[in-house]
C-alpha cells in the first residue's frame, strides 16, 4: 500500500468497498458501475473533513441533543410552578432565562459558563418551589420518575445523591458537559464514528479508514484521536443540483451546501465566475436577501431578464452552484470539492465546459476535486484538458473492479483512461445483445 506526500486515504471493507487507496491531492476521478461504492467514498471523505473542521460545533450539537430530555424536565417543572400560582413577573423571568439558555446552547460553543448557567437555573426552580411550596407529593413523584428515566443511560449511584429529582438532573447535566469538554480536549475519534453510524444508518464502520498527509497518518478509526489536517480544511459535497434552495433533513450535506450558497458575496475569483457567466450560461446567479432575512436564489440572464433560479434548467443550476461558491469565497486551495456525477442533467457541450472548469479551478486556485463519474465525455474531457493545461501530475483516475459479488477494489490507473472506457463498452455489448449486431 503506497503512501503519498500529499493527502491520501485508505478504506478497507466498508459496504461495497473492498479496498480503496486514493490520492486526494488534485483531481481524483473514480469510475465504476452502479453500487460499487463511489458515493460511500464521497460521504466518508465529506464527513471526515466536516467532523474535523467543525469538531467543537459538533460536540456542542451532540450536547444539545443529549440535553433535550433535561430541557423537557425543566419545562414540566416550570409548569408546576406556574400552575401553583407564582406571579406573572417571575413567570416571565423564568421563561426568558430558559429561552436564553437554549439559544446560547444552539448558537455557541459549549463552555464552563453555560454549564454553570444550566445548573443555576435548576437551583432557581428549587428555590422558587420551596418559597412557594409549589410541588406537592404527586408532582414530586412524577418529576422523580422523569429524572430517573433521564439518567438511566449513565452511571449514577443514586444512593450517593440527595433523593431530589433536581439533584439527579444536576448530576446528569454536569456529566454531559464534562463529557463534552473531554471530547473537545481530546478530539476523540468517537465523535467521527458516531457521525458515520448516523450518516449510513448502520452500526458497522470501515474495518480500516486511514488518512495521510505529508506521509504522516493523521486519522485512523483504530486510533483514539483525530489530528488536524492542513492541506484540506473544508469539504463541500454536491450530489445533485436539484437541491439548491431546498431545506431538507434527509441529508445534512444538502443543508450545509445551501448555507454556503447563502453566504454574503465577497467577489472572490471573479475571473472564473465571469467564465461561467459569459462563456457558458449567459447569465449571472445571485442571492437576494429580503428585509425579513429570507434568501431567494436569482438568475439574471444576459438580456436583463430575471428568474427564480429554482425554476431554471438543471444545467444552469449546476454551474450556478459553482459560481455562487466562487463569488462568496467558499472555494480555496484548502477546499475539497466532492461532486457525484457532475455530468448529470448536462448537455454534452456543457459536460466539456464543466470538465474545463474542474481543471482550471484546480490549476489556478488549487481546489481539490473528488469526482465520481459514469460518463465517457466527462472522463476524457478532464484527461485531455488537463494535458493541454500541463497539469497531468495532479490528475488520478481510479476504476472500481469487482472482487466478489457486491465487493469492489479500486484500481489506480494514474492518467490512463483506456480501462475506464473498456468498462463503458459493457453498455455497447448489452446494446448488441438486446438489439442485434450494429
Amino acid at each position: 500500500m503506497s503512501r503519498f506526500i500529499q493527502p491520501s486515504q485508505y478504506t478497507k471493507k466498508f459496504r461495497a468497498v473492498a479496498s480503496a487507496d486514493l490520492r486526494i491531492n488534485g483531481i481524483t476521478v473514480v469510475a465504476g458501475e452502479n453500487g460499487c461504492g463511489k458515493s460511500t467514498l464521497s460521504k466518508l471523505l465529506y464527513y471526515l473533513y466536516k467532523t474535523i473542521s467543525n469538531y467543537d460545533v459538533l460536540v456542542s450539537r451532540k450536547l444539545r441533543n443529549d440535553l433535550s430530555n433535561v430541557a423537557r424536565f425543566l419545562e414540566i417543572a416550570q409548569m408546576e410552578l406556574f400552575r401553583k400560582g407564582i406571579n406573572r413577573q417571575q413567570r416571565h423571568e423564568f421563561q426568558t432565562e430558559f429561552r436564553v439558555l437554549r439559544r446560547n446552547l444552539a448558537r455557541k460553543i459549549i463552555d464552563e459558563k453555560q454549564m454553570i448557567d444550566w445548573l443555576g437555573f435548576v437551583d432557581r426552580i428549587v428555590l422558587a418551589s420551596s418559597l412557594e411550596k409549589s410541588f406537592d407529593k404527586k408532582g414530586l413523584e412524577r418529576l422523580m420518575y422523569i429524572a430517573e428515566d433521564i439518567i438511566k443511560k449513565i452511571k449514577i449511584n443514586k444512593n450517593d445523591i440527595n433523593s431530589s429529582p433536581f439533584e439527579l438532573v444536576k448530576t446528569h447535566i454536569k456529566s454531559l458537559f464534562k463529557e463534552g469538554f473531554g471530547l473537545m480536549k481530546s478530539r476523540s475519534t468517537k465523535l467521527f464514528k458516531e457521525e458515520l453510524k448516523n450518516v449510513f444508518h448502520d452500526n458497522n464502520i470501515p474495518e480500516i479508514f486511514d488518512v495521510f498527509e505529508f506521509g504522516q497518518e493523521i486519522v485512523s478509526l483504530n486510533k483514539s484521536n483525530l489530528s488536524i489536517p492542513y492541506s484540506i480544511q473544508s469539504a463541500i459535497y454536491i450530489d445533485t443540483p436539484m437541491v439548491i434552495g431546498l431545506n431538507l433533513e434527509r441529508n445534512s450535506y444538502w443543508n450545509d451546501l445551501n448555507k454556503l450558497l447563502k453566504q454574503k458575496n465577497v467577489n472572490s475569483f471573479s475571473e472564473f465566475s465571469n467564465i461561467i457567466s459569459n462563456e457558458i450560461i449567459e447569465g449571472d446567479a445571485s442571492v437576494d436577501e429580503s428585509i425579513l432575512g429570507i434568501s431567494d436564489f436569482l438568475f439574471k440572464r444576459s438580456d436583463g431578464s430575471i428568474f427564480n433560479l429554482l425554476d431554471c434548467a438543471t444545467g444552469i443550476k449546476s454551474f450556478s452552484i459553482l459560481q455562487l461558491l466562487l463569488k462568496n469565497g467558499s472555494l480555496t486551495d484548502k477546499t475539497l470539492l466532492i461532486i457525484d456525477e457532475p455530468e448529470s442533467h448536462l448537455h454534452p457541450q456543457w459536460i466539456i465546459e464543466y470538465a474545463r472548469l474542474i481543471v482550471l479551478l484546480n490549476k489556478y486556485i488549487g481546489i481539490k476535486f473528488f469526482i465520481a463519474s459514469h460518463n465517457p465525455d466527462m472522463v476524457s474531457a478532464i484527461r485531455i484538458i488537463a494535458e493541454k493545461e500541463e497539469s497531468l501530475e495532479k490528475l488520478n483516475f481510479y476504476l472500481a473492479e469487482k472482487e466478489l459479488s457486491y465487493s469492489y477494489n479500486y484500481k489506480h490507473l494514474g492518467i490512463e483512461i483506456d480501462p475506464i472506457f473498456e468498462s463503458f463498452n459493457i453498455a455497447l455489448d448489452r446494446m448488441n445483445l438486446y438489439g442485434g449486431e450494429m
